[in-house]
């Protein structure tokens, strides 16, 4: 699946194992060519959305503090969960 960010496009990736120990994604600097985000194949519902958030935060930020992008991705995928989005859909 390709994914467009700020004009900017990724591949973006389910896979079984990211490089980074302990990370459930990555985001490759916008700057690349054939650039990817890469996101593990085993998560679901909020965890998977914090995730994607937190990967296409830094894509559409590659300079924005850590902390900040933490912080939005939990909030954004908690708020969405508490919408009743799960599986592509709200209840």
């Amino acid at each position: 699946m390709r994914l467009t960010i700020l004009g900017r496009r990724w591949r973006l990736l389910f896979v079984d194992k990211i490089d980074d120990k302990g990370s459930r994604g990555s985001c490759d600097p916008p700057d690349r060519k054939n650039k990817a985000i890469r996101v593990l194949r085993r998560l679901k519902g909020e965890e998977l959305l914090e995730v994607l958030f937190h990967e296409m935060t830094h894509a559409a930020g590659w300079h924005i503090d850590e902390k900040f992008v933490e912080e939005f991705a939990d909030d954004a995928a908690r708020n969405l969960t508490k919408l009743g989005y799960h599986d592509g859909t709200i209840d």
